[in-house]
């Protein structure tokens, strides 16, 4: 076996460990217990700038009674979505833009 295959295959294999880890790791935080509380939060931020600030959505961190569940509110929900909707639209645009310079 040449010097130059099995420097190909270690490469490779280092590649394949390193794109495995970084799937991994955004797995992982993308189906976190905070997520939500993140697209919700984006969601909040880009329907108050599309408002220009005339619609506030409260934040996700109010107090809650001990002893009872959250209800979310239908702006919740809108935040929500819009938060998500937001996120993918953005890495959407990004990797179109991108993707001619490859």
């Amino acid at each position: 076996m040449p010097i130059d295959d099995a420097v190909g295959e270690v490469v490779g294999f280092v590649a394949r460990q390193a794109g495995g880890l970084i799937v991994d790791l955004t797995v992982e935080h993308v189906f976190s217990r905070h997520t939500a509380r993140f697209f919700h939060g984006v969601g909040r931020r880009v329907i108050a700038g599309a408002t220009l600030g005339r619609k506030r959505i409260p934040s996700s961190l109010r107090t809650i009674p001990v002893g009872t569940h959250p209800r979310p509110r239908p702006a919740d929900w809108l935040a929500l979505w819009v938060g998500i909707g937001s996120w993918i639209a953005l890495f959407l645009i990004l990797g179109f833009a991108v993707t001619p310079f490859l």
